[in-house]
């Protein structure tokens, strides 16, 4: 029989391996998402807002456009997702979904961890929003080719209060839920009312526009795009921005904003 200290430690390790959704044994509020859920699910909803910021860059000889994003909860329930690394230094992800009555209900999910150690320096959740980029044809219709954006994922957490009214007044999930290069266990979060938001001159930020010809083009913000996450509806996950690209003598290129798609109410 082992001594009662070890017996009681041993014990205490296993507790909080059960109520692993906390980002430390005891977990305060985090605490709910452990109980067992009763009522009805309290979802989140995707909501992007259309691609700011848009303008030009050439770094060593080639030209992007580079644009700021924001993704907005405007759902009942917060977007909660733990994430544990396994023994192949693989990753779980799962959706942890609050219930009106108490506690929650965990989904694992096909969603990926990747390391954004690019000047992120931290864990992001792989492609949660993605940007595509069109040429219109004469009729202001999507044509040709897309590209698409290089950012590899999203740190997802409550950066700043949402133009909308709803939601608490001080955030709840924070950047260091999304961890550092050694972590094994992420808690990631998007409250009601908030938002998450990239600056364009943060990493990823950017499609490469070399060889395009001047013309009108549309950028695309698109939440969620495989559906991998349970949220109240999928009708407002996309949104974009058009602007028209020109070129002067010199081939400097230069992008004129032009009108844009729905933004979160």
């Amino acid at each position: 029989m082992l001594p009662s200290g070890i017996r009681i430690a041993m014990e205490a390790a296993a507790v909080c391996a059960v109520v692993a959704l906390c980002a430390g044994c005891g977990g305060g509020d985090e605490a709910r998402w452990a109980k067992d859920p009763v009522g009805a699910p309290l979802l989140p909803d995707f909501a992007p807002v259309p691609p700011a910021d848009i303008h030009t860059k050439q770094i060593d000889g080639s030209w992007t456009v580079e644009f700021s994003s924001t993704l907005v909860n405007v759902g009942d329930g917060d977007f909660h997702a733990t994430a544990d690394k396994q023994l192949d230094d693989s990753w779980v992800l799962t959706q942890d979904i609050e219930y009106d009555g108490d506690g929650a209900e965990h989904i694992p999910t096909d969603a990926e961890a990747v390391w954004g150690g690019d000047g992120h320096e931290h864990w992001h959740i792989k492609r949660y929003v993605e940007y595509h980029l069109f040429a219109l044809d004469e009729n202001d219709e999507p044509t040709g080719p897309e590209r698409t954006d290089y950012k590899v994922g999203f740190c997802i957490y409550d950066f700043e209060k949402a133009d909308v009214e709803m939601g608490a007044d001080k955030p709840t999930y924070g950047r260091k839920g999304c961890g550092e290069e050694a972590s094994t266990h992420l808690v990631m979060g998007l409250s009601p009312g908030w938002a998450d938001h990239y600056n364009w001159d943060l990493p990823g930020q950017s499609i490469d526009i070399d060889e395009l010809a001047d013309g009108e083009y549309r950028i695309f913000a698109v939440a969620d795009e495989e559906s991998i996450f349970r949220e109240e509806t999928k009708d407002n996950n996309e949104t974009w921005v058009d602007f028209t690209l020109s070129s002067d003598a010199e081939g400097n290129r230069f992008a004129l904003l032009g009108d844009v798609g729905p933004s979160p109410e």
